[in-house]
């Protein structure tokens, strides 16, 4: 019964996937910790292990999520309720597209504010699940200004930052 509600829980956040993977980590998390099937720390560990495994996160995400509380079968049908409803979308934007004239910069313009209220919920819910440590906070700070105010690659940001962690950490 439980690999039944993994699905609807998936399918219905599927619906919300547009700005990609991070703009629904926030309400995943919301409806996997708020039912209980994981704390906010082992949801935590498998958005780490979800970013190292290639593929979409979200989609990592589900398939990690499935397997916890499932096994093989959950891991089956949280995949399948995530990637089944952009197939959906899609289907019938193609089909519907041919006869209704759409203004595709007003819906971009509005996709894009909801995708960006996602990938906020996302960060609050990742830093309100975990106790935020000022050197931490510092290092984000940083980082993020580093990343809108040069050229820097942001690959060697997030180098720095992991380095100023391990320094911090050893101090």
């Amino acid at each position: 019964m439980e690999s039944v509600a993994l699905f609807w829980v998936f399918f219905k956040i599927g619906f919300l996937a547009f700005g990609g993977g991070w703009s629904i980590v926030g309400v995943i998390a919301n409806n996997i910790v708020g039912k209980g099937w994981l704390s906010p720390e082992e949801f935590t560990h498998i958005i780490s292990v979800s970013q190292l495994t290639p593929g979409p996160v979200a989609v990592n995400i589900a398939t990690y999520v499935g397997f916890k509380i499932c096994g093989v079968l959950g891991a089956l049908v949280s995949t399948l309720g995530i990637l089944l409803p952009p197939i959906i979308v899609i289907f019938a934007v193609g089909f519907f597209g041919r006869f209704i004239k759409l203004d595709k910069e007003r819906l971009n313009d509005a996709l894009r504010v909801g995708a960006s209220s996602l990938v906020i919920l996302t960060l609050y819910t990742l830093i309100s699940s975990h106790h935020l440590e000022f050197t931490t906070f510092l290092i984000a700070a940083f980082s993020f200004l580093f990343f809108i105010k040069t050229k820097i690659d942001p690959v060697y940001i997030i180098l720095g930052a992991a380095v100023a962690g391990m320094l911090i950490s050893v101090l």
